[in-house]
């Protein structure tokens, strides 16, 4: 448990008589890139909004960082919300700002245990410093949303689908600095994405959300050993159905 930086039991959630999500079981620790797939209206939004703490839910038991979501109070919440961060779709920014701007603001919110030297060199964003953000391409503006969303040290980062026409050298690059900074900070990455190939390549877990159920819950591995040649076609194969 002490490992654990999520764990959700049984959780439902419903919008008037519709149930979105169904019962869902997950757990998520540290150091662990988990992907959450299935087709559009499936869930996994309302599922990572809740873990974002920004959506209630019905029934169930969510845990994260130890605390259970039912009853804590403000106080508490506010501290979980310290330690999360998210970089959703679409990405909206100041858009009249500069990136060195940009850092320096979310600086300001964050406090000053955030070290800008280490996000810009660590991100190679050196060139871009004093480029205004709507005049970055799509792929640099992702590379910025990622650093300010890490330059906290989040112990839980929620991404909604962060390489989504992208370029397939700047997805790798985007992906480079997700996995080094989770290997040096042993937080959380829960991510959605409709690519199956990055998926296979960097998550440690896959929870495949369909129609509310989380039919499957287990490491690309194993899905591949159950005779899918690739989660692309474990995919398909499931959404046909």
């Amino acid at each position: 448990m002490q490992n654990q930086n999520v764990q959700v039991e049984k959780l439902i959630k419903s919008y008037g008589k519709k149930e979105v999500l169904k019962r869902i079981d997950f757990t998520a620790e540290k150091g662990e890139i988990i992907g959450v797939i299935g087709k559009n209206g499936a869930g996994k939004s309302t599922f990572l909004e809740i873990l974002m703490t920004i959506k209630d839910y019905n029934d169930g038991k969510v845990v994260i960082f130890g605390n259970d979501l039912e009853g804590i109070n403000s106080d508490e919440l506010k501290g979980i919300k310290q330690n999360i961060s998210a970089v959703l779709q679409p990405t909206q920014f100041y858009k009249k700002l500069k990136v060195k701007e940009l850092l320096d603001l979310f600086r300001s919110y964050y406090g000053g245990g955030v070290d800008l030297q280490e996000i810009v060199d660590e991100f190679e964003l050196h060139e871009h410093l004093n480029t205004f953000f709507d005049q970055l391409s799509g792929g640099w503006r992702q590379k910025v949303s990622l650093a300010i969303a890490f330059s906290s040290k989040p112990r839980l980062i929620i991404l909604d689908e962060p390489t989504t026409g992208l370029d397939p050298h700047m997805r790798n690059v985007l992906w480079d600095n997700i996995t080094s900074y989770i290997k040096k900070n042993e937080s959380t990455v829960i991510l959605s994405t409709h690519y199956m190939d990055e998926i296979e390549m960097y998550c440690d877990k896959v929870l495949f959300i369909n129609n509310g159920v989380n039919e499957i819950f287990d490491t690309p591995e194993n899905i591949l050993k159950s005779g899918y040649q690739s989660l692309n076609n474990f995919y398909l194969t499931k959404v046909a159905k």
